[in-house]
């Protein structure tokens, strides 16, 4: 995780059962190993009535997004199905 101006600059390894917080600034990307799976969970918290999501992109890497329409989905994607 890091902020523009660097006073967080962190990289985590993070293995099962780990928690990391964000205080503010931009985290990511996030990779497992090949033939692993990772799960990702994002939770808003704070004292505010309503939850609204308020993301930003790092503006270096804010193209990203732009180009994900080119791709189709992973088609292992959900790993996990509804009964």
């Amino acid at each position: 995780m890091y902020t523009t101006d660097q006073e967080i600059a962190l990289t985590e390894i993070v293995r099962d059962g780990d928690l990391v917080l964000v205080p503010r600034g931009f985290h990511g990307p996030a990779a497992a190993a090949p033939e692993h799976h990772m799960y990702y969970l994002n939770v808003m918290a704070g004292p505010a009535e309503q939850r609204v999501w308020r993301f930003c992109d790092d503006p270096d890497h804010a193209w990203i997004r732009s180009r994900l329409d080119e791709y189709p989905p992973d088609p292992r994607l959900p790993l996990t199905r509804a009964y």
